[in-house]
């Protein structure tokens, strides 16, 4: 299999131009060394919580008893920070996590990060911001562990659900945003399916079995974390439906319900495997991944 820039001998070059464009318009922060380290450690930090995520969610799947944490990115480094340096490794995490949501905010301001990576596309800033909000979010919660103030539970969806249902208009608000998720789910299915991930990779640098192992890992990773998102904003629909917050849940939520389901055990078992393989794709974004 011949990779897309051998069939494009042109387009390296491109790539070349764009990056000296962005390197001389991005802050001197993102062109710095030691903050190219820090976001690859981002990447490092979501192989890893989502690696731990699945595990858990396998287990259950397995029925090998009470799990150890709840199979969400809350869970996972709560799970971390219980082993030995675990608090050393959580508070590298966050680090990542940190430079990772700046990386993210400042695609979507810049347009392209300070490699040429993303796309100024309106679409494209605007799923780069909510990805700044998410990771500054899962900072926070790496942060409140290594205060000792976090909980793994998945009561916050709920909370968040029945204080806007209470809203004028609060389930049309709950519905919609639901919907959005969905969307957005069924998007990156595609985009996944298409192989359009490849175009932020240093492609280049891979060898023709590194490659092929990048792009199946990629289409299989992202679209089973696709999938379980797309639940999540199902059962958020079924709160606006119901008008009952009890039925919104966030990821550990999701996998719960689905081991609940005929043959649940089956389903939660190839949704943890997706999640795995989503992790190892991570892995090989950290070394690959152009910022």
């Amino acid at each position: 299999m011949r990779r897309p820039l051998d069939r494009e001998p042109t387009r390296s070059s491109t790539i070349h131009h764009n990056e000296i464009e962005v390197e001389r318009d991005a802050p001197a922060a993102e062109r710095s060394r030691p903050f190219r380290w820090a976001v690859r450690a981002g990447f490092v930090t979501r192989s890893v919580t989502y690696g731990v995520v699945g595990a858990i969610a396998l287990a259950l799947a397995v029925g090998a008893g009470a799990a150890p944490a709840a199979p969400n990115q809350q869970g996972a480094l709560a799970l971390i920070a219980r082993a030995p340096l675990g608090r050393i490794a959580v508070a590298v995490a966050a680090v990542g996590l940190l430079a990772y949501a700046l990386w993210k905010l400042g695609q979507a301001g810049f347009g392209r990060g300070p490699e040429g990576g993303g796309d100024p596309e309106p679409k494209d800033r605007v799923a780069n911001a909510a990805g700044g909000v998410v990771y500054l979010a899962f900072f926070a919660v790496a942060v409140q562990i290594l205060l000792g103030s976090s909980s793994s539970g998945s009561s916050g969806p709920s909370q968040a659900a029945s204080g806007i249902l209470g809203w004028p208009g609060g389930a049309v608000i709950v519905g919609v945003a639901g919907a959005v998720l969905i969307a957005i789910s069924l998007y990156q299915i595609y985009d996944a399916g298409r192989g359009s991930f490849a175009e932020d990779a240093k492609i280049s640098d891979m060898s023709d079995l590194q490659y092929r192992s990048f792009m199946v890992l990629g289409r299989v990773g992202l679209t089973a974390r696709a999938i379980v998102f797309g639940l999540i904003g199902y059962f958020v629909v079924k709160t606006a439906i119901e008008f009952n917050p009890h039925e919104a849940v966030g990821l550990d939520g999701a996998l719960g319900r689905v081991h609940h389901e005929p043959y649940g055990p089956w389903l939660l078992g190839l949704a943890a495997a997706g999640l795995i393989v989503f992790a190892t794709y991570s892995l090989m974004e950290a070394r690959y991944r152009r910022l």
